[in-house]
This record gives structure tokens, sequence and C-alpha cells, in this order.
């Protein structure tokens, strides 16, 4: 109900405004689905990217510290590979060289101090032979430990590196090359000596601690052995100290998100030969840290999985496996690293994302608001624009309805649209409707002056009826005061009475038309040119009631010589008749209507 009140141009604007206001809502609402949906997109897709760089970076770390780990080993790999050939060609040259064979085993001594002497970063040299291999005199040498042999004569020398930077040596007992006794690690104690000769392979021991320069360190060997005519007759050990895997392990560590990474060092057996987090782990089992998937982890290392990865507890890991020396067993490089850390590059992100998101969110909501403010008042200042000119059309009209209305002004509006239209014919139909307008007004002008003069004539006209009927009344008098009448005459006085009671009665009903035609008359002058023909008649009217008082004076006159005849009678007879009324009023009343009924 207070719609249809409204004006058209807040109809317009309303309208209008509830489009523009839904549009804008819709793109703006569809902008910010997208912009969140991108925003997703990119929120995902970063955090998924994010962290496939990251793992690719672990992983590379992870081959980068084997890569390290094993040129620590193939280091001493190959300086034991070449030391182990120098001692097989020393040995060859015993017959030669060497007439007495304890100079054979002084020389192996002296080669083996003088390459652990040029290498420090071992930490000692074995070499031990197969009963009599060396050169077939086992027994001339028991217990000379100072030439290598123990006290079986068997040449099984040992120097090693004190803690002062001298070299010591010592003859291994054959104990030592007997123990099968498992340690830690799940391997014999005499792995070092049986391992190359059932395999004919270089080997790497198990790492263990042992008391080497007065300290307890963690250290490994690598067994060569030396093989003469496809048979093995002893084996070279090189002893390599750890704590430089676990540097390693800790410089990785503190190089990978902040020292946020652990990393640690696996053995074949899955012994932690390394580890960042905590260094008093070092030779334990991997199981014993983690329960969980150590055990999956020492498989996969076993299986010689390259890599793998898993991912548990928010915490990722990567396995990345390496043979520390070529055809050896594979060692593996643990990587920990907690989802977080991993993650957190991507949450900063995504924050700032978020941040930016909701600010452009702000922003396009502060641009819809402001684009639909402007766009209502364009559409307020259009729908004024359009209904100006209707306004203008209705100021005319309500000019013209009030009588009051200048029709000579002209609308103006130069725009060839539909208002344009509207407003050309509306000027068109001015100027048609002025003349015709000023043509009636004549007309109206002329037709009130004939009304005028019309109720002039008919004044005049009532003015000389009452004259007449004043002279009838009179007449009437007088012919009350007549003395007497004939019965005759009485009679037809009552009937002349009557009669002109009923003039009378016809002469005030032509005063009601006369009243009825002064009030058509001003009626017909409002109706332009229906007014003048009722005029004429009405003219033709007053000439027939003129003709009426003419016929009523002449009736009047004969009337008065008819009752002066009958006074005269009246009078005659009244003296003969001294009883007949002299005075009768109600006789000279029905005179004076049959009078007027005879005119009527």
């Amino acid at each position: 109900m207070l719609f249809r009140r409204l004006t058209i141009q807040w109809k317009i604007t309303l309208l209008a405004s509830l489009c523009l206001a839904s549009i804008v809502g819709l793109l703006v609402g569809l902008s910010l689905y997208r912009m969140v949906q991108s925003a997703d997109l990119v929120k995902t897709s970063s955090m998924q990217m994010l962290k496939e760089a990251a793992q690719a970076r672990i992983e590379t770390q992870g081959e980068m510290q084997a890569i390290k780990i094993r040129s620590q080993f193939m280091d001493a790999y190959q300086y034991g590979n070449a030391l182990a050939k120098q001692l097989l060609m020393l040995r060859g040259l015993a017959g030669a060289e060497f007439s007495d064979t304890g100079n054979l085993r002084d020389a192996m001594s002296v080669q083996l101090r003088n390459a652990l002497e040029s290498n420090p970063d071992l930490l000692g040299l074995s070499l031990v032979f197969e009963p009599n291999a060396l050169d077939a005199k086992d027994a001339a040498f028991v217990g000379q430990s100072s030439r290598g042999s123990n006290e079986a004569g068997r040449f099984a020398l040992y120097w090693s590196q004190l803690s002062d930077g001298q070299l010591a040596s010592m003859a291994l007992p054959e104990q030592d090359m007997a123990n099968s006794q498992v340690g830690p690690s799940g391997e014999a104690a005499n792995t070092w000596w049986m391992c190359p000769r059932s395999t004919r392979e270089v080997c790497v021991i198990e790492p263990d601690f042992y008391e080497v320069r007065g300290a307890r360190m963690l250290m490994t060997s690598i067994v060569f052995p030396l093989i003469v005519a496809d048979k093995v007759i002893g084996t070279l050990s090189i002893d390599i100290g750890l704590e430089r895997l676990q540097l390693l392990s800790q410089e990785a560590s503190s190089s990978l998100y902040e020292g946020r990474t652990h990393v640690g060092i696996l053995t074949p057996a899955g012994l932690l030969a390394a580890y960042s987090a905590d260094a008093s782990k070092l030779g334990h089992p991997y199981s014993r840290l983690d329960p969980e998937r150590g055990p999956e982890l020492v498989e996969q290392l076993s299986n010689n999985t390259r890599l793998h990865t898993l991912r548990d507890n928010d915490v990722l890991r990567i396995l990345a496996s390496f043979p520390v020396i070529p055809g050896g067993k594979q060692w593996g490089v643990i990587l920990d690293v907690p989802e977080a850390t991993l993650t957190g590059p991507a949450e900063v992100l995504k924050a700032d994302l978020d941040s930016r998101t909701a600010s452009g969110a702000v922003f396009e909501l502060c641009l819809g608001f402001l684009a639909a403010i402007l766009g209502l008042l364009l559409i307020w200042l259009m729908a004024r624009s359009v209904t100006r000119p209707i306004l203008g059309i209705a100021d005319m009209l309500k000019n013209i309805a009030s009588g009051e209305g200048d029709l000579t002004p002209r609308l103006r509006y130069t725009q060839q649209d539909e208002l344009g239209e509207l407003v050309g014919w509306f000027n068109r139909f001015l100027d048609k409707l002025q003349p015709i307008i000023a043509e009636v007004k004549c007309t109206s002008q002329a037709a009130s002056d004939t009304a005028n003069q019309s109720s002039h004539i008919a004044s005049k006209t009532s003015i000389g009826m009452e004259q007449q009927y004043r002279q009838i009344d009179q007449v009437a008098t007088a012919s009350y005061q007549m003395a007497a009448t004939a019965q005759d005459v009485a009679r037809s006085a009552a009937h002349a009475a009557k009669a002109a009671h009923d003039a009378g009665q016809a002469t005030r009903d032509g005063l009601a038309v006369i009243d009825q035609t002064t009030n058509s008359i001003t009626t017909l002058a409002k109706r332009m040119n229906t007014a003048m023909d009722q005029l004429k008649s009405l003219a033709k009217n007053s000439e027939q009631i003129g003709l009426v008082i003419e016929v009523i004076r002449a009736i009047a006159e004969q009337t008065n010589l008819l009752a002066l005849n009958a006074a005269i009678e009246a009078a005659r007879a009244g003296v003969n008749r001294p009883w007949f009324p002299r005075h009768s009023p109600s006789s000279g009343n029905s005179v004076s209507h049959t009078l007027l009924e005879t005119a009527a």
C-alpha cells in the first residue's frame, strides 16, 4: 500500500536500487567466493608444494650426509685397499729380499706403523695371517710380540694411536680370533676375522664402544681379505673412529630448520652410529628409540631401499640408505622433522594469504558499497530527469483543471526518447487546444450576455404581470362592492371567479416557469453552443407570454365592462331587493379567479 503512494521517481529509484544492490551483492559475493576458493587453492597447493619442497630438501640433505659419510669410509677403504696390496707385494718379495723371515715380519710391522703414522685419522691397523701363511715359520716366532707374533707364533700384529700421539703395537692373542661371543650389535666378537675369510669380500664391522686413547669411543673396522692363489691367507683391518659421524649429524641438524631436525646414522644392524639429538644413544638399537617405526626402518634398510618416507605422530621421517664401501651393506641416514617445522613457512604463507584475503574482501565490500551508493545517486538523478517532464505536464494540466492555467507556455525536452515524444505530442495538443479554448471563451461570453438580456426581459415581464395582477385585484375589489347581482349573474360570477382563480394559478405557474427558465438560461450559458438555442426558445416563449398578457389585458377590460354592467344591474335590482348582499368579497375573488383563468 505504501508503494502505491510513492512517486514514480522513488519507485524507479527503489526498484533500480534493489536491482543494483542485488547485482552488486551477487558480484561481490561471487568475487569473494572466487577469492576464497582461489585462496584455498593457493593455500592447499602452496602447502603441498612447500611440503614436497621440504621433503625434497630433507631427502637431498640425507643424500648429502650419506655422501659425506661414505667419503669418510671410502678414504679409509681406498687407503686400506692400497695398503693390502703393498703388504701382499711385500710378502711376495720375501724369498728374494728377506733371507731371514724375521726381517719379513719386521718389515711388515714397519709398513703398518708407517701407514698408521701417515694417516692420523685412523685409530689402528691390524694385520693377521693364517697360521704359517706368512712365512711358514710360526713355530720359530712363538711369543715374539715385538715382531707381531702371538703365543702361537702366528703373525697377528695390531698398531694403535695413543692419546699423546704416540703409536703402540701388540700381538693379538689367539683368543681374539676364536672368540665367537655375540656382542650388542648382534655380531660375534671375531666377526672382523671371520667375515672376510668367509665372504672373501671387504667387510665393515658393526660399530661398538672401545677404550681408545684413554676414552670410550665408538668405532668400526674395515677388514680386507688378503687373497693369494684364490685363497684367503690373512686379513687387514682398519679401525675408524665414528666421532666424526656424530659431528656430521649435528652439523646437518643445525643446518636444517635451525636445529629442529634430528639426524641419525644407522648401521646395517640398526644401531645408532650417530644421533644429533642425544649422543648417549650411540650404539643402541634404533628400534629401542622408536619402538613403533624403528623395526620398519631397519627392515627397509636391509632391503636396500634407497629412500623411504614415513609420516607418523606429526613427524616426517626420511631414511636415505647407502653403502659405505662398494658392495658393502647398506647404512642409513635418518632425518626426523616435525610436521609443524615443515609446514611453518606454509603456515606463514597461509596466514599472509588469509590476511590478504580478508583485506581484499574488506576492500571489495567497501568498493561495492561505494559503487552501490554512486549507482543509487545516478539512478536517482536519472529518475529525476525522467519524471521532470512528466511533472511539468502534470503541473500544466493542474493549472488547466483549476481554471487558471496559461496555455501559452510549452515544455522543453531536447532528448529524442519516449519522454521527448510525450512532450512533443503534449505541446502539439496544447497548440490545438489553445484556439479551441479561446473560441469557447468567446462563445461563453456571448452566451452569458444573451442570458443576461433574457434575464432582464424576464424581469420586466414579471414586473408587468405583477402590475396586471394588482389591477385585477383592484377590479375584483371593486366588484366586491357591487350591491347585488342577480342569481344568474351570481352563478356566472361564480364561474367567472373560478375561471379567474384558475387564471391566477396559471399566472403563478407561469412565474415558476419563468424562474426555471432563468435557471435554465444560466445553465445553458455554461453549455456553450446549446445555450443559444435555448435562449432563442426562451425569447419565443417571452413573446408568447406577452401575447398571453395582452389576452389577459383584453379579458380584463371585457371583465371590467361586464362587472360594470353587473354592478349597474345589481344596483337596479337592489332598489327592488333590499335583502341582497351589497358587498361580497367571495364573489369578487371568484370573479378575479375567473378572469385570470380566462386570460390563461
